[in-house]
């Protein structure tokens, strides 16, 4: 019988597109990576590693994710694209894996891992397996090609639409606010013990079967100190907001959103050091140049 391989990993170029114009230096990337860590056990919980690789002309740091989720590390980040290009086979294969080197670094540092899982050896072992085979690039190349921030802030929808929501009535996209917002916070902080900001986004009818369930969550706020995240819901009334114009929407969604952030005040049990006012100020500023830049749908 053969045996269950330990390990499993997948590198990803540009996923969002369709057209897989890179699978080839994909395969061989990952092939690479699965012989460095073949005989190697750093712990349990991690199984799959998926490295999510953008190379577009403008970066969009609202398409990173990095977590550890169903023993699935997934992490990301963005190559230049005019070096990318400019690159022949050989080291287009190099750079992505140098930026997931860059990515087993991230993954040591600032991504909650599973109890015991030994990341800083990882990265310390795939470096000097990258240096053995010549695999390897200077660090000087790596700032300058490989664009990932390791100090930042992020900010998340945490979504709940109930079945009678037509979103043709909807006329912002949450999506697009919401690469936006991170697009203009990326490499901003306010503080070591916030680094996420979660807005739960509930989108019923008040009137609805389900409204009695819903009621219960709303202008729910906590913070998690194991993912440095502040989570407040905000609820939306379905019958009332299908309505409104776009700008009304949008104002609507806007000012929710503030009034979230204010709300961290009122948690019982907080961290000191988030600059709360600081990270308001930046928001409003960021929502209100979306508002004047971004036509609503």
């Amino acid at each position: 019988m053969k045996q269950k391989e330990k390990y499993r990993c997948w590198f990803f170029v540009n996923q969002h597109i369709f057209e897989k114009e890179f699978e080839k230096f994909e395969q061989r990337a990952s092939k690479i990576f699965l012989d460095f860590i073949a005989d190697k056990d750093y712990g349990k919980g991690i199984g799959l590693f998926w490295f999510d690789i953008y190379v577009e002309p403008t970066v969009n740091f609202g398409r990173h994710t990095d977590n550890v989720h169903t023993e699935t590390a997934r992490l990301s980040t963005h190559i230049d694209k005019l070096i990318f290009d400019n690159a022949d086979d050989d080291l287009k294969v190099k750079l992505l894996l140098n930026a997931a080197l860059l990515l087993t670094k991230y993954l040591a540092a600032k991504v909650p891992l599973p109890k015991g899982y030994n990341a800083e050896k990882l990265h310390d072992d795939f470096l000097n397996y990258l240096a053995k085979h010549s695999l390897l690039i200077e660090q000087i190349e790596t700032d300058k090609t490989i664009i990932k921030y390791f100090e930042t802030t992020r900010f998340h929808f945490v979504r709940t639409e109930t079945a009678e929501v037509d979103k043709d009535k909807i006329h912002f996209d949450l999506n697009d606010i919401q690469d936006f917002i991170n697009n203009h916070i990326a490499g901003k902080t306010f503080g070591e013990s916030v680094t996420d900001f979660d807005f739960g986004f509930e989108l019923y009818d008040y009137n609805g079967s389900l409204a009695a369930f819903l009621k219960e969550t709303e202008n729910y706020k906590r913070y998690g100190t194991k993912y440095k995240n502040y989570l407040v819901v905000k609820h939306f009334d379905y019958s009332q907001i299908k309505n409104l114009d776009r700008q009304q929407q949008y104002q609507l969604l806007k000012s929710k959103i503030l009034e979230g952030i204010s709300d961290y005040d009122e948690l019982k049990r907080k961290p000191k050091d988030f600059d709360r006012k600081g990270f308001y100020n930046i928001m409003e500023s960021v929502l209100t140049a979306y508002e004047k830049q971004k036509p609503h749908r």
